[in-house]
């Protein structure tokens, strides 16, 4: 980002100047005092478990020179600037929109209950073939996570790739002005967050905030084959809608697509042009990804060889989709999350890569946070699996449910408490050639499972 003058910041969070000197310039804007570097401003958040006004003085230490606080009474660095708001929080995000606003780029910003990490990475993947992209890194994608990344904006970007996720409704809409899309893409309307939400209708309601700052040329990208989002062409908006998809009529649609080992190959039509696309990844659910990689691309005049090296160039968040080898064993780590339709995806891409290996064993934890769903969704993903899968490792609570729904009775399917007892388990059986798909929300922490096919953890 540009540097921002003490004056620039005391208007733009409608600040008191406590203590210190005016003459500065700040060069970028941290919450963390342990990533403060000279020239920073930092900003303390009070979080559930922390209240980052007790690091104000390791910021200051740490290079820091000014900070804001909505605690007036604290003892501060004597040498420290200080600039006294109402919520440091609504200053953060204040400052976050002032630094977006000062560059005339595109904005695209993309939420759904799957799909949109991998989407943002793809997009990135492609425009940055041709504009030099920023896009959201990690889990930056929430109301404090979203302000550091338009914080990381400068003069040198042409584009912004933001992701925005959310667990209640309300939680886009905190966020959503300072980002202010020229497009907003919604990747599908799933059953994330349906504990918190009660019904997908709510969902769809919570995802669909991304589109409330769109102007009159500005642009809804959604999944026109999902029965909430397809709703969208029908209602009286001020911005354009866009769809993707294989059914029906769409802006963009993949005609054709094959999905095996080697990944996708796809017959794309944009504007009544035919073209030829592939992707490294199999499973319907990346044709879905890809398409709005594509439709991007050509929107801001990109040619197809210039769209394919961007899906070429594509390389997957940690734990999402990784798919490796550990000696003689393929591992598909796609530990990092999970949903109902994200789960199902998995085990179509364990079935189409398992084509080439021996067994297919899919080692599946909970799904978290779908509340009374939750019984029926694990025991249907059991059933599915059971399609999908030779051998089946059901991990937690809810996994008990998935080896149900899978055949209780069957000699090739293990539940396991945790994911120690899972990669135990799976050490046990797996032999050379086999297939491992790893799959199941964050919070099980599926990932160790890894250390065991390594053999580092015994």
């Amino acid at each position: 980002m540009d540097s921002i003058s003490i004056d620039e910041i005391l208007g733009i969070t409608r600040g008191e100047l406590l203590q210190g000197e005016r003459d500065l310039k700040i060069k970028n804007v941290k919450i963390d005092s342990r990533k403060i570097q000279n020239g920073d401003l930092y900003i303390p958040i009070i979080g559930e478990k922390n209240n980052g006004h007790e690091y104000i003085e390791q910021a200051f230490l740490n290079g820091g020179s000014v900070s804001l606080t909505q605690e007036k009474d604290r003892p501060f660095p004597e040498k420290m600037t200080v600039i006294l708001v109402e919520s440091t929080l609504e200053a953060m995000k204040a400052l976050a929109s002032f630094n977006r606003h000062r560059y005339q780029l595109p904005v695209i910003a993309i939420t759904g209950s799957s799909g949109k990490t991998t989407t943002k990475d793809l997009v990135a993947s492609v425009l940055a073939q041709k504009y030099t992209t920023l896009k959201t890194e990690g889990n930056f994608n929430n109301e404090y996570g979203i302000p550091q990344t338009l914080f990381n904006l400068g003069p040198e970007h042409e584009m912004a790739v933001i992701e925005m996720g959310m667990d209640h409704l309300g939680d886009i809409s905190k966020s959503i002005r300072s980002v202010d899309p020229d497009i907003g893409v919604i990747t599908n309307i799933g059953l994330c967050h349906i504990e918190r939400l009660k019904t997908q209708e709510n969902i769809f309601l919570a995802k669909k905030e991304i589109l409330q700052t769109l102007k009159n040329d500005g642009m809804a990208l959604v999944n026109g084959d999902d029965g909430f989002l397809k709703k969208l062409k029908e209602e009286k908006n001020s911005y354009q809608v866009q769809t993707f998809g294989i059914n029906d009529q769409q802006s963009i649609k993949a005609l054709e697509y094959v999905s095996n080992s080697s990944g996708l190959q796809m017959l794309v039509e944009w504007e009544g042009k035919k073209e030829n696309y592939s992707f490294g990844f199999p499973g319907v659910h990346n044709v879905y990804n890809c398409l709005v990689a594509i439709w991007l691309g050509h929107f801001y005049k990109m040619t197809q060889p210039e769209i394919q090296k961007g899906l070429d160039a594509f390389v997957p968040s940690g734990n999402r989709m990784n798919i490796f080898s550990i000696g003689k064993i393929k591992v598909i780590n796609d530990a990092y999350n999970a949903n109902p339709d994200a789960m199902k995806a998995s085990l179509d891409v364990l079935e189409t890569v398992g084509a080439d290996y021996g067994r297919r064993i899919a080692v599946l934890g909970d799904m978290l946070e779908m509340g009374d769903f939750g019984p029926a969704a694990h025991y249907e993903i059991g059933e599915y699996a059971r399609k999908k899968a030779d051998v089946l490792i059901g991990v937690g609570d809810l996994g008990k449910e998935i080896c149900r729904g899978y055949g209780q009775n069957r000699n090739d399917v293990y539940h396991v408490a945790n994911a120690d007892a899972a990669g135990a388990c799976l050490r046990k059986i797996i032999a050379s050639e086999d297939i491992v798909l790893i799959k199941a929300s964050r919070g099980m922490g599926l990932e160790k499972v890894l250390d065991y096919i390594e053999g580092g953890n015994k």
